[in-house]
């Protein structure tokens, strides 16, 4: 029985440490919502603080489609979901085998249901959230996006920002993507030990117009603690 610990405790300590840091496969979503407004009047949008945080419910369904409406704004808020659990309470050195995220950098690219790059609905802005600072865009928005924690570690709930799209006409399905950062080069998620995840994976972006082809995420919460975070557990 000695032997028997001797070498798993041996075979512990050669797992990279890396390997049990940050979140494993962290998952990137967009989603969806929009107003309509009288053309001659052209209030800008009123954001909800729905737009910037979900209810803690479950399960959790995405929205990732919306009709294509003449004179509409159009809200996209990037989901970043399947954070590891539990969820660090601060952030540094100290997070490194707990979930959770400070930011995050992308671009987006829109096209037309087969993929051809399109230039409606116009983009107008890339906004942070509440408890996010937006960063500087060298390639320009939204090809280059990003934002960080201006404090805390954050849990799936909280979306660091959202983009706003303006639409002059009902025309043909629209497609945003998520693709990485013209500035970065990538699309890692920044984990709460302030290093990147490279398993940061895409889910889906967002359809609007045409017949709902997208199929939109669900639940997309945390690892089950019972899973990669009770391998995790063995180790703290």
């Amino acid at each position: 029985m000695n032997k028997l610990l001797i070498i798993l405790g041996l075979a512990a300590l050669m797992i990279p440490s890396f390997v049990l840091a940050g979140n494993v496969a962290p998952t990137l979503y967009l989603e969806v919502s929009y107003q309509t407004y009288d053309p001659e009047e052209a209030p800008p949008p009123v954001i909800g603080p729905e737009i910037c945080a979900h209810v803690r419910t479950y399960p959790v369904a995405l929205q990732c489609f919306a009709p294509r409406l003449a004179f509409t704004y159009y809200i996209v808020p990037i989901h970043v979901g399947k954070l590891d659990m539990p969820i660090c309470q601060t952030t540094g050195p100290s997070c490194e085998q707990f979930g959770g995220y400070l930011g995050l950098g992308f671009g987006i690219t829109l096209t037309n249901n087969v993929g051809v790059v399109q230039t409606t609905p116009s983009f107008m802005s890339w906004n942070a959230c509440p408890g996010f600072l937006k960063g500087p865009s060298a390639a320009g928005e939204p090809a280059a996006c990003i934002a960080s924690s201006t404090a805390l570690c954050h849990d799936w709930p909280d979306h660091e920002g959202y983009l706003l799209y303006n639409n002059l006409s009902g025309s043909t399905e629209r497609r945003l993507n998520i693709v990485a950062s013209a500035d970065l080069g990538h699309y890692k998620v920044i984990n709460c030990h302030n290093q990147y995840d490279n398993g940061t994976v895409i889910g889906h972006g967002v359809q609007i117009g045409g017949a709902q082809t997208i199929v939109c995420g669900e639940s997309p919460t945390a690892v089950t603690e019972t899973t990669w975070g009770a391998i995790k557990g063995l180790y703290r």
